[in-house]
C-alpha cells in the first residue's frame, strides 16, 4: 500500500515538474513567475551586447546562474568563462590573480603566469562580490574596461584583451560609493546594464518548482527516494526564505538525508524549520560594546567613514583579541570597513 502511494505521489510530482517547465530551463534556472521571467527576458535583450552588466540582488538569489546563462546565451557561448569571487582573494593577491604577473614580480614569481583576464580572453569574466574589490585595484579595473588592455604585475606591456565583464552585488554600491569605499567611475562603468534579480519573497509561485527540482537532484545524488506530498509542499510556500534559493536547496538536502520515511507532509517538514528566522548580533559603537542591534540576515549595515573614533576601533581590537575580522563584527562593520578605518585614523 506505501509503496502504491510512494510511486502515485513520485508521478504526481514529475507530471507537475514538466507542467512547470519553461524555456528558461535550458539555462538551468527554474521558475515560471513574472518577476524572473523579466529578468531572464532583460538578460536574453543584451546576451549579445559587449557592455558590462551589473547583477543585483540579495544573498542566494542565483547570481552565478544568471552570469553562466547571460554568457551561453551569447555569441561568446564556446568561449571561456570564468568566475572569480572578490570576497575569497587575500588583497595581497588580487592584482597578480587579476591580472597575472611577470617573472620577478616578487618573491617566489620564478615564471610568468597568466592572470584571469587573460584567461577568460573573448570570453565572460564574472566578478561576484564586485563590492569586496580593493580601492586600490578598482582604478586598474576601470582603466581594463576603457582600454580594453591589462599590464601583468611586474610587467611594462600592455597586453590586449577582449573580454565580456558581469559583475554581482548583494551590497549597495550607491552607499558604498557615497561611503568612500567604491569609486564613481568604476560603478557607472559597471552599471551599464543593470539587471536585479528577484528574492524568493517576490517569486513565492515557484517555490514548489524548485523544491521538487532540488528533491529529485538529492534523491539521485544519495540514492534516496523521499518525497514530499502536497500539504508539504504548500507549507514551503508560506515560508519567508530569507536566504533565497540557496536557503531552499539546502533545506531540501538537509530533509532528504534526515528524513525517516519516503512520504513527508507539512508536520514532517516543519521540524526542519526554524522557529524564528535567524538575526546575528552586532555590538554598537554607542556604549562600549554593551549594546547590541539586530541585523536581517543578508543585509549589511552601512556607516560613515567616521563612524566610529580611533578609541572604539582599538577597544574592539584589543577585546577581540587582536583579531581584526572579530572587531569588525563587534563593531557592525565589514573586516574591510574595519581596516580602512584603522589605516585611515589609527595608523
Amino acid at each position: 500500500m506505501m509503496k502504491a502511494k510512494t510511486r502515485a505521489l513520485e508521478e504526481q510530482n514529475e507530471m507537475l515538474m514538466h507542467a512547470l517547465e519553461h524555456e528558461s530551463a535550458k539555462y538551468g534556472i527554474v521558475g515560471t513567475s513574472p518577476a524572473l521571467l523579466k529578468a531572464i527576458s532583460e538578460l536574453e535583450r543584451v546576451s549579445n551586447a559587449s557592455a558590462s552588466v551589473l547583477l543585483l540582488g540579495d544573498s542566494g538569489t542565483g547570481k552565478e546562474l544568471f552570469a553562466r546563462a547571460l554568457h551561453l546565451s551569447g555569441q561568446r557561448r564556446d568561449k571561456p568563462f570564468i568566475k572569480v569571487n572578490c570576497a575569497a582573494i587575500p588583497d595581497t593577491l588580487f592584482e597578480s590573480e587579476l591580472f597575472g604577473y611577470e617573472r620577478g614580480a616578487f618573491t617566489g614569481a620564478t615564471g610568468v603566469r597568466e592572470g584571469l583576464f587573460e584567461q577568460a580572453s573573448s570570453g565572460t569574466i564574472f566578478l561576484d562580490e564586485i563590492g569586496e574589490l580593493p580601492l586600490t585595484l578598482q582604478g586598474k579595473l576601470l582603466r581594463t574596461l576603457q582600454e580594453g588592455t591589462i599590464t601583468r604585475l611586474g610587467g611594462k606591456r600592455e597586453i590586449k584583451v577582449d573580454v565580456r565583464l558581469v559583475a554581482a552585488t548583494n551590497r549597495s554600491l550607491e552607499t558604498d560609493v557615497a561611503n568612500g569605499l567604491f569609486r564613481q567611475d568604476l560603478y557607472y562603468r559597471l552599471n551599464v546594464i543593470p539587471i536585479r534579480l528577484p528574492s524568493l519573497a517576490e517569486r513565492k509561485g515557484d517555490i514548489r518548482a524548485l523544491a521538487l527540482h532540488f528533491l529529485s537532484r538529492t534523491n539521485q545524488a544519495n540514492q534516496r527516494n523521499v518525497n514530499l506530498a502536497p500539504d508539504a509542499l504548500a507549507r514551503l510556500e508560506d515560508h519567508q526564505w530569507p536566504g533565497n534559493i540557496r536557503e531552499l536547496s539546502n533545506f531540501i538536502e538537509r530533509v532528504v538525508l534526515l528524513a525517516d520515511r519516503p512520504i513527508l507532509h507539512s508536520d514532517d517538514v516543519e521540524r526542519f524549520l526554524p522557529a524564528a528566522e535567524p538575526a546575528p548580533l552586532f555590538e554598537t559603537p554607542g556604549s562600549p560594546l554593551q549594546q547590541t542591534v539586530q541585523i536581517p540576515e543578508g543585509v549589511r549595515q552601512y556607516m560613515a567613514n567616521d563612524s566610529h573614533s580611533a578609541d572604539e576601533l582599538r577597544q574592539a581590537l584589543r577585546s577581540a583579541g587582536g583579531n581584526k575580522s572579530r572587531a569588525a563584527q563587534r563593531l557592525g562593520l565589514t573586516p574591510r570597513q574595519f581596516s580602512y578605518r584603522w589605516q585611515k585614523i589609527c595608523s
